[in-house]
């Protein structure tokens, strides 16, 4: 429902925004929860579990939907997926070597994160009240809905919203940036934005 919803906002303002930001809505609907979701809910003690099965979730469905807009998308988004994937295929194979180089490995993925945005703003995408708006409703659209079933159903709020409600925003800048429009990556960085700040609201009152 979530996906549905962030969908929906991103088909209705194509044709009347800025086709840039269009764009960028576009990528951040197509692609999936953020890979990190499960650790950040854990720290927030919450069901790491369920966040985890629903990221796998919505990376199905992003990998489906991406596999039919052409092969640049489907290819920059499946390397994407293939580095995950790999990475998580020896971890399980050797838990020894992957708890003992654990640490740096989230270091460094961090600071690849963090340059893959330095890069879209040098880009120079135009970050003007429109994409932070679009931003804002396509938060609004996934984390909400996501957080009202969640609470129908009684399960827990942040691991829903976190999990099957956020979009990925640095694979949604990479698609944006690569795979769709020259520019179009303004709306996808400035919905990073409200995801940090967001889990950094979530972090602090948990």
């Amino acid at each position: 429902m979530p996906a549905v919803a962030v969908g929906a906002v991103a088909l209705a303002l194509a044709g009347r925004i800025d086709d840039r930001a269009s764009q960028g809505a576009l990528a951040v609907a197509l692609v999936p929860a953020p890979l990190l979701a499960p650790g950040l809910v854990g720290r927030m003690r919450g069901r790491a579990d369920l966040a985890g099965a629903l990221v796998l979730g919505t990376l199905l469905l992003s990998l489906l939907v991406v596999g039919g807009r052409g092969a640049l998308a489907a290819g920059a988004l499946f390397t994407a997926t293939e580095a995950f994937a790999l990475a998580a295929l020896f971890a399980s194979a050797l838990p020894a070597v992957r708890d003992a180089i654990l640490s740096p490995l989230a270091w460094i993925g961090w600071i690849a994160a963090a340059g893959l945005a330095v890069a879209a703003v040098v880009e120079a995408p135009a970050l003007d009240a429109t994409s932070a708006l679009v931003a804002l409703a396509l938060l609004v659209a996934g984390g909400g809905s996501a957080a009202v079933i969640a609470a129908l159903q009684r399960r827990d709020i942040r691991a829903a919203v976190f999990g099957s409600g956020l979009r990925d925003p640095f694979l949604a800048v990479a698609l944006a940036s690569v795979a769709l429009a020259p520019g179009s990556s303004a709306v996808a960085l400035a919905y990073g934005v409200f995801c940090l700040v967001l889990a950094a609201l979530s972090l602090r009152g948990r």
